[in-house]
């Protein structure tokens, strides 16, 4: 019984994220940062809230926070393909933007209101805060 009801919450999670990233796909032609954001959000809101059950519902608003704030990678420098070094890729930046946008911009989203508007200014005043604080 247990190991049939694991296999439902595994399939479950798939589901979520195959229809997630089938979405994502078509979106990442059309949108940029803050429209991304935001409509990534709003997406990966309805699709996991249909998708669990209520205690883990809760849950949707900081998963879909951590769906849709991906870091991009940095493109290689030209001295990467001269000299063969590899380039550090500092993560710096996303983990300030994603302890802010936890701190601050989560709790403007609810399970009945998304709120993806709000939210993703939120997450862009956390993108420039972190960004003038990490240049320092």
């Amino acid at each position: 019984m247990e190991s049939k009801r694991v296999a439902t919450l595994m399939m479950n999670n798939i589901m979520i994220v195959m229809v997630l990233m089938g979405y994502l796909l078509v979106q990442t032609s059309e949108a940029k940062s803050t429209s991304h954001f935001k409509v990534c959000y709003s997406n990966c809101h309805m699709v996991c809230k249909s998708h669990t059950t209520f205690p883990k519902s809760l849950f949707c608003p900081f998963t879909c926070l951590l769906t849709c704030l991906v870091p991009t990678p940095p493109s290689p420098s030209p001295s990467y393909y001269t000299t063969g070094l590899t380039n550090k890729i500092d993560r710096t930046d996303y983990f300030c933007k994603l302890g802010c946008a936890t701190h601050h911009c989560v709790s403007l989203s609810s399970l009945q209101n998304p709120n993806a508007e709000k939210v993703a200014t939120c997450v862009d005043s956390c993108s420039e805060k972190c960004s003038k604080e990490n240049k320092n």
